[in-house]
């Protein structure tokens, strides 16, 4: 039983980790070689649906807008990839978009880093605890 708890815990952990990593890894390549810029939002739903269905394919999807000092005008998807509770942005919100001086089009909201460190964290923790339920049933000899 234990066993089981430990290997759906670590699929979970792993599936929380991964996504998390690679955004962490993108937003640590960008703000190496970061500008800041004002962003305002302009819309927040994209329809994913097809047909009928596009009611149940509806998700918060905010399209930024923002401008690089070099008058080049820009659009940022926000594409949250997490099962918590999304960040709030409103129409006509103002946000921090940093943005790679070099390819001003690899871009994030500087409100998605705390979200892209807490789903590390917890998909890092929820790892760590199946592998602690594994070890600690090998130890004590549990029965598969």
């Amino acid at each position: 039983m234990i066993y089981g708890i430990s290997l759906v815990l670590g699929i979970l952990g792993v599936v929380l980790l991964y996504p998390a990593a690679r955004k962490l890894l993108f937003m640590r390549d960008v703000r190496r070689n970061s500008g800041s810029t004002p962003g305002t939002v302009s819309s927040t739903k994209s329809a994913t649906g097809w047909l009928w269905a596009a009611a149940f394919g509806n998700q918060d999807r905010p399209l930024v807008h923002y401008v690089t000092p070099r008058g080049t005008e820009m659009v940022l998807e926000i594409n949250s990839s997490n099962f918590l509770p999304q960040r709030n942005y409103e129409p006509g919100q103002m946000i921090e978009v940093l943005y790679d001086k070099e390819s001003p089009g690899r871009a994030f909201a500087a409100r998605e880093w705390p979200a892209a460190l807490r789903d590390f964290l917890l998909g890092t923790g929820v790892l760590l605890f199946a592998i602690f339920l594994w070890v600690a049933g090998r130890i004590y000899n549990l029965p598969f």
